[in-house]
C-alpha cells in the first residue's frame, strides 16, 4: 500500500516545488517536473502482470501482436477488434524499439500523466497543480494500470477541458475525436459540449441552479434506460458488440464508496454553488459535471457496474472542480483558515476512498502491488 501513497506524495511534492519562488531556474523547474511525472510512469512500468486485471486480457496480447505482425494487418486488426487505434499505435510505435511489454506500460502511464498534468496546468492560475495531481492519482491511478485503453481516452478528455472553457471549440472537438480513437466510450464527451453552450447562454446564477437540476433528473431518466438505449445502438451497428458486457449485471465492490465520495464533493460545491459562479462563469459546467458523476454513480452502479465507465469522462471536470474547492472556500469563507480545512478535509476523503476503492475493496487487482520479475 505504501509504495502507492509514497509515489502519489513524492511525485506531488517534486510539482510543488517547481512551482515555488525559490525555484528560480527554469531547467530546474522543469527537472523536477519530468521526475515528478516519471515516478507514477516507472511504477507502472515495474509492475508484475498480476496488477490490473486489463493486462492480461488483452494488454500483453496486442503488444506481443505489434512486435511480429506488419502495420497495415496490426492496424486493421486493431480496428475490426474495437482494441482502439490510438492505443494499437502506441502499441506498435514501441514496439519498434523494444519487445519489452514493461516499456509499453511505462510510456502508456507517462503520456497519461503528462495529458492530465497539461490539463491542470491550463487551470493554474485559479487551482493547485500539485493538489490536483493528488487527487488525480488518489482517484484513478490505479485504474489506469487496469482500464489501459479507457484511460488514455479519459486522460486526452481531461486535457481537453481548458479549451472547452476557453470556447476553443474546434480544437476540443480534434481532441475528442482522438480520444475516441482510444476508446469509443469517450464520444460521451461531446456532451460536455453541449452542457457548456447551453450553460453559458443563460444569464441568471439562479437559472443555473435550475439547469442543473434538469441535468441531474434528466441523466436519472435516462439512466433508467440505459439497458435499452445500448441494445438499440448495438443492434443497429451504432455500438459494437463489445458493449454488451455493459448490460450484463456483474457485482463488484466499491460501488456505494463511490456515490458517498461525489455526493460529499457535490454538497462542497453546492454550498458555495453561488461563490462558484461568481468568482468565473467557466465553473458552471465544472458543477454540472460534479452532478452528472453523482447521477450516473448512484443509477447506472444499480443496473450494471461497467456503465459507470462513461461517467469518468464527467469526473475528469469534477478532478478540476476538486482542485478549486480550497480556493473558492478562502474567498468566500474564513480566508487562509477556512483553505486550511478545507485541504484537510479533501486530502483526507481522498486517501479513504483511494484505500476502500483499491485496497479494501481490490477493484481492479492493483493491490497489493508487485513488482515484476526480471
Amino acid at each position: 500500500m505504501m509504495i502507492y501513497i509514497f509515489s502519489f506524495t513524492v511525485s506531488c511534492l517534486f510539482l510543488s516545488c517547481s512551482e515555488k519562488k525559490w525555484c528560480k531556474n527554469k531547467l530546474f523547474g522543469y527537472i523536477l517536473i519530468l521526475l515528478a511525472l516519471l515516478i507514477p510512469s516507472v511504477l507502472a512500468g515495474l509492475r508484475d502482470f498480476s496488477i490490473g486485471t486489463d493486462v492480461e486480457l488483452y494488454g500483453n496480447i496486442w503488444f506481443a501482436d505489434a512486435c511480429k505482425m506488419d502495420f497495415i494487418s496490426y492496424i486493421e486488426s486493431a480496428s475490426t477488434s474495437s482494441i482502439g487505434v490510438l492505443y494499437a499505435l502506441l502499441n506498435y510505435l514501441t514496439a519498434l524499439v523494444t519487445d519489452d511489454v514493461k516499456i509499453f506500460y511505462f510510456f502508456l502511464s507517462f503520456i497519461e500523466t503528462l495529458l492530465v498534468y497539461m490539463g491542470l496546468k491550463g487551470f493554474d492560475k485559479q487551482i493547485s497543480v500539485p493538489f490536483g495531481m493528488f487527487a488525480y492519482y488518489t482517484l484513478f491511478y490505479n485504474n489506469t494500470l487496469n482500464l489501459l485503453r479507457q484511460f488514455l481516452a479519459f486522460s486526452i478528455v481531461l486535457f481537453s477541458y481548458q479549451f472547452l472553457v476557453k470556447k476553443k471549440y474546434f480544437i476540443f472537438i480534434i481532441l475528442t475525436l482522438v480520444a475516441i480513437t482510444a476508446h469509443s466510450s469517450s464520444f460521451v464527451a461531446f456532451g460536455l459540449l453541449i452542457l457548456f453552450l447551453i450553460s453559458d447562454k443563460i444569464k441568471l446564477k439562479f437559472s443555473v441552479l435550475i439547469f442543473d437540476l434538469f441535468v441531474l433528473f434528466s441523466t436519472v431518466i435516462l439512466s433508467l434506460f440505459y439497458q435499452k438505449i445500448l441494445i438499440l445502438g448495438t443492434n443497429n451497428g451504432w455500438l459494437s458488440e463489445r458493449y454488451d458486457t455493459y448490460m450484463e449485471n456483474t457485482v463488484v465492490g466499491g460501488r456505494m464508496i463511490r456515490i458517498f465520495f461525489w455526493m460529499i464533493i457535490l454538497v462542497l460545491a453546492l454550498i458555495a454553488f453561488y461563490q462558484f459562479l461568481r468568482i468565473s462563469k467557466d465553473n458552471r459546467l465544472l458543477i454540472t459535471c460534479t452532478i452528472m458523476s453523482f447521477a450516473m454513480s448512484f443509477l447506472l452502479f444499480m443496473g450494471n457496474v461497467y456503465t459507470i465507465r462513461i461517467a469518468y469522462y464527467y469526473d475528469a471536470g469534477s478532478i478540476i472542480l476538486i482542485s478549486k474547492l480550497p480556493e473558492i472556500y478562502k474567498a468566500e469563507f474564513y480566508g487562509k483558515r477556512s483553505r486550511y480545512c478545507i485541504y484537510f478535509v479533501l486530502i483526507l476523503l481522498l486517501l479513504i476512498r483511494w484505500y476502500l476503492e483499491y485496497v479494501r475493496s481490490l477493484n481492479g487487482q492493483t493491490y497489493p502491488y508487485k513488482f515484476a520479475s526480471f
